[in-house]
């Protein structure tokens, strides 16, 4: 009855309007230098990387050997010349930056808090998130307009462990109130997917998974006060939502080769800039960068000056990207290519 009743509200127009670059770009080398120290032992992963307006690079490596659950505390900065800097003190999965302030996860999942950070570490505010039912919370974002955007996975826990597949977005206030939940078509599409055990959207080793918000989806907020969702899937899907949680449109994106998977987006003067997964064993990161509506404006090949393990985007500006392998040592260590 669900599906239907959305499937109706498409037909007559009430659906978010669907853009999708026209024509094709040419493909630009440009080449990566490395800052920092190489890492030679790889004792951590990184899944998520962003910067701040200064360009510091802020992750949270978690240990491979203890599960992607068990993330190492506490979230990390690190310069634009590869040193380290602050740390930030939280327990949750996820985490956001915005204007010089780190906001973090905390507490048990049936119990939890925004945290906001100064830039020293120091805690400025804790905000209780009012959920309407057990959400694994993967992703958050910080609206400029002080809401917050969740995104994570819902089901059934039972004895036997989390049967978590089902989808949720949702945006709340800057108290912790509810606003609006979000589930359209292709959110209940992902979750018959993951129910069927397709693997590109259940994870291999667990009842609970759906890589259509997993560690593969991200999020960035644009310049025109909306958060840019990007989903786990091929080809990239993005909402676009409002403060007020409504999807204004989606982004569907033309990729030159259907075997890339996007990992990670990142907005900047009007701009979005999709980073995507090596290829097979092939040291270039491909990187897209469209406008808001979804224009394509150039399509980037990041050649890399050392063997770094399958880098992430972290930042994008003016000077063009900074990567942060994914495979991360004890050391800071940073990739950064500039635009032509």
């Amino acid at each position: 009855m669900r599906t239907q009743l959305i499937l109706l509200a498409t037909m007559v127009g009430l659906a978010p309007q669907i853009c999708a670059q026209q024509g094709a770009t040419p493909v630009v080398d440009i080449y990566a230098s490395s800052k920092g120290e190489e890492n030679v032992s790889h004792s951590t992963v990184i899944m998520r990387a962003m910067c701040d307006e200064a360009g510091n690079v802020y992750t949270r490596p978690f240990d491979p050997g203890k599960g992607l659950g068990e993330l190492r505390a506490p979230i990390q900065e690190i310069t634009p010349e590869a040193k380290p800097a602050g740390r930030f003190p939280a327990d949750g999965k996820t985490f956001f930056v915005r204007d010089g302030n780190v906001y973090a996860l905390a507490g048990p999942r049936d119990g939890l808090y925004i945290v906001k950070f100064d830039q020293n570490g120091s805690v400025k505010s804790r905000t209780k998130l009012d959920l309407p039912f057990f959400i694994d919370v993967l992703h958050l974002a910080v609206f400029k307009s002080g809401e917050y955007l969740v995104v994570g996975l819902t089901g059934t826990i039972n004895d036997t462990g989390p049967h978590l597949r089902t989808p949720f977005t949702g945006v709340f206030t800057a108290d912790g109130r509810l606003v609006k939940k979000i589930y359209e078509p292709e959110d209940e599409d992902a979750y018959q997917k993951a129910e069927g055990n397709d693997t590109k959207y259940h994870l291999c080793c667990s009842d609970s998974g759906n890589e259509f918000v997993g560690w593969w989806a991200d999020v960035a907020s644009a310049s025109d006060g909306n958060i840019y969702l990007l989903h786990g899937t091929s080809p990239p899907l993005v909402y676009v939502i409002s403060p007020a949680g409504d999807v204004v449109r989606k982004l569907r994106i033309d990729i030159r080769n259907p075997e890339l998977s996007a990992n990670s987006i990142k907005a900047h003067d009007g701009r979005l800039a999709i980073g995507f997964s090596w290829l097979g064993d092939v040291p270039v990161s491909s990187i897209k960068v469209i406008d808001l509506r979804g224009n394509s404006i150039a399509d980037y090949e990041v050649r890399e000056a050392t063997s770094a393990s399958d880098p992430i985007l972290a930042c994008y500006n003016s000077g063009g990207f900074t990567l942060i392998p994914r495979q991360a040592g004890t050391k800071p260590y940073l990739l950064t290519a500039k635009l032509p």
